[in-house]
């Protein structure tokens, strides 16, 4: 009888993390995350580019090659912390050999918590299985909230609605094919090196967006946590780590400037510390600063602006 109930309850227990597991798998839609990863696994590169959503439309890695000669791959997105930067560069490493990492700081995310929302698990969830893997779900889900690293799934709930069309997608060729084609669209177009090219078209949007500040009272130790690991480990493997601020539109810069130059203040200040190199672009005169050249207030660029931007990048860090 004993026999019995324990394989009862293996068969439970099996059938829950089976059933968790599959949830997980339908509910989650397919995103430019899984393709960035497709190419991370396969194409020949020798530089990584991390940081939120103002380095992937603002770094243009054909732009790197052309005018630098690297090979680039654009692996930031929005809401990516230090903690997935971190693992981003791990993993790019362990399957290339991997020269130089540009790290686009966004002194917003460096204060208050991540809010945990889609975005929160998007790079976790399509990270490659391995033992790299197990230690991100350490470090991260478990401090998640509770309901996140057992239920993966939890965060995309409200897709139930629309499974049908999910299990499609996912016994679709495009699917199966790793293709980006459905993530363009009138307003912006994703590249297969990651990047993301805004169109200079009217996408509905206002310029009332208001950029997240920094503050030193609201710093989050997570960030330079990781930022600290980050570097340690580009430094064991000999990778070139550089560390830029983007720019943002001048008026946005005019209207917040005491938090901005304290933003470049603290970085300047860290990276200094750690010895790593640092350029920061919120005054350049040499990079564009006019509202025309960007989408929003905060500073995401339009494609040709980041074209601009990557070439000066380009020459600061490479010649």
């Amino acid at each position: 009888m004993r026999s019995f109930k324990k394989a009862a309850v293996l068969i439970i227990l099996v059938l829950f993390f089976a059933g968790n597991a599959l949830l997980s798998y339908l509910l989650y839609p397919y995103t430019y995350t899984r393709a960035m990863y497709h190419e991370m696994e396969t194409a020949d590169y020798d530089t990584l580019i991390v940081g939120g959503s103002h380095a992937k439309c603002g770094i243009d890695p054909a732009v790197l090659e052309s005018a630098a000669g690297v090979r680039a791959i654009n692996a930031a997105q929005g809401g990516e912390h230090s903690i997935d930067m971190y693992y981003l560069v791990r993993e790019a490493a362990a399957g290339t050999d991997l020269k130089n990492v540009i790290l686009e700081i966004d002194p917003s995310y460096w204060v208050a918590r991540p809010n945990q929302t889609k975005e929160y698990v998007s790079l976790y969830h399509e990270f490659p299985l391995s033992v790299r893997k197990a230690g991100y779900f350490a470090d991260k889900m478990l401090t998640a909230d509770f309901r996140t690293a057992p239920f993966e799934w939890y965060l995309y709930r409200q897709q139930a609605g629309h499974l049908p069309g999910l299990i499609r997608e996912k016994q679709s060729d495009a699917y199966k094919n790793f293709d980006i084609a459905q993530f363009t669209d009138e307003v912006q177009s994703y590249h297969e090196d990651g990047f993301i090219a805004r169109f200079r078209v009217d996408a509905g949007t206002t310029r009332e967006d208001v950029p997240a500040l920094f503050d030193r009272g609201d710093l989050n130790a997570d960030e330079r946590k990781y930022f600290e690991k980050l570097h340690a480990f580009c430094k064991k493997e000999g990778i070139a780590l550089t560390c830029v601020i983007t720019p943002v539109p001048e008026t946005s810069y005019e209207a917040h400037r005491a938090a901005y130059e304290d933003a470049s203040a603290y970085f300047e200040a860290l990276t200094k510390e750690q010895g790593i190199r640092f350029i920061d672009y919120l005054s350049d005169e040499r990079v564009p600063h006019d509202l025309e050249d960007f989408c929003d207030n905060e500073g995401h660029m339009f494609e040709d602006t980041a074209g601009r931007f990557t070439k000066v990048l380009a020459e600061d860090i490479f010649k």
